[in-house]
């Protein structure tokens, strides 16, 4: 009974995602605070990549040095340039953002649904094991329970994630 529920839980998951996937959005999970009280860590939000502009306010999503980033856009110069912040940073970021470094604007915040890749990336040895022994404690068909949460596991560490 469990395994059915967690299973259609993940099927429906999937369904959902690929659905909105369908628009050409591009899902993350927020991984940081720096955008609360709009966002937290562990909410999987959705980027419109084919956005033909971007809104002062609007939070977007750009490529920064260290990967991903999501902040809000708080000015924009004649040259399509963002002035981007934190939500809950004092200041703006000091360099300005790219136009072409930019994504897209997020279009649908989802709270909470992206926990389980916050998990598996902050602690994945953890996620592992537990997986495993769960597997292993689940009775009959072990290789089949194996195999359907190493999956489920890699699938999960393969979604995008931003700071």
């Amino acid at each position: 009974m469990i395994r059915r529920l967690l299973l259609g839980a993940a099927v429906s998951i999937v369904l959902f995602t690929v659905g909105v996937a369908g628009l050409g959005w591009k899902p993350y999970v927020v991984m940081s605070e720096s955008m609360s009280p709009a966002m937290h860590a562990g909410d999987l939000v959705f980027v419109d990549p084919n956005a033909q502009s971007v809104a002062q306010y609007e939070i977007v999503t750009y490529n920064g040095p260290p990967g991903p980033i999501t902040q809000r856009v708080v000015s924009q110069r004649a040259d399509g340039a963002l002035t981007v912040k934190g939500d809950a940073a004092a200041a703006t970021d000091s360099p300005t953002v790219e136009r072409k470094k930019v994504v897209g604007p997020v279009r649908l915040i989802l709270p909470h649904v992206g926990w389980p890749v916050m998990q598996v990336r902050t602690h994945p040895v953890k996620i592992a094991l537990g997986a495993l022994l769960l597997a292993l404690l689940i009775p009959g068909r072990r290789i089949f329970g194996l195999l359907l949460l190493g999956g489920l596991v890699a699938v999960v560490a393969m979604v995008p994630t931003t700071g």
